[in-house]
C-alpha cells in the first residue's frame, strides 16, 4: 500500500506528518526514525543512505543500516523524500518538505546536483500530456551531463563523435 500524504499538512510539522505514515503501516516512530527524518530535513544538499548511516552512526551505534535504507524508501513511497539515481547508479535523496516543485541536472562526473525550475517547461510538459489525453500525477525531470567545472577538465569533442 502506497500513501501520499497530504502536501498541505506538510508544511505545518514534518513530525507530525511522519508520526501519520507510521500509524498508517503499523510501525513505531521510534528514535532511530525521527533522526533519519530530521538529518534529511537539515540536508543542504542531495545525501545517500550510507552518509547519513556513516553521520548518524557516529554517534547511535546501534542504528542498522537497513533501518536507515527502510526509512528513506518508506519516506520516498509516502511522497515525503525524492530520489534521484546518479549515472553509477547510486541513489541520493532530499526532502520534500515545503519544497516547490524542480528537476535536477546532474553531473555524471562528479555528482554535482544543480536544482531548476523552468515555467516552459512545465507548460510545454501539461500540455503533452493534455494532448496526449494523459492525467500526470507527477514527474520527475533529471538531465545527465558535465557540470561547469567537470566541462572544463573534460577534453574536446569533435562534431559528430558521441
Amino acid at each position: 500500500m502506497i500513501l501520499i500524504l497530504n502536501i498541505n499538512y506538510m508544511r505545518t510539522d514534518p513530525h507530525a506528518v511522519f508520526s501519520q505514515l507510521l500509524e498508517s503501516r503499523d510501525l513505531k516512530c521510534t528514535r532511530q526514525r525521527r533522526e533519519i527524518l530530521d538529518y534529511l530535513l537539515r540536508a543542504e544538499k542531495h545525501v545517500t543512505a550510507e552518509e547519513i548511516y556513516r553521520d548518524l552512526g557516529r554517534r547511535d551505534s546501534a542504528l542498522g543500516r537497513a533501518t536507515v535504507f527502510r526509512t528513506l524508501r518508506l519516506l520516498e513511497d509516502a511522497g515525503f523524500a525524492n530520489g534521484i539515481t546518479f549515472a553509477d547508479g547510486r541513489k541520493a535523496y532530499e526532502h520534500k518538505f515545503s519544497r516547490p516543485h524542480h528537476d535536477h541536472m546532474i553531473c555524471v562526473d562528479c555528482r554535482e546536483v544543480i536544482e531548476f525550475s523552468n515555467p516552459v517547461i512545465e507548460r510545454l510538459q501539461d500540455s503533452a500530456a493534455r494532448e496526449a489525453g494523459f492525467e500526470p500525477l507527477w514527474h520527475r525531470h533529471e538531465i545527465f551531463g558535465r557540470c561547469r567545472k567537470c566541462a572544463r577538465r573534460a577534453p574536446v569533442r569533435k562534431r559528430g563523435n558521441k
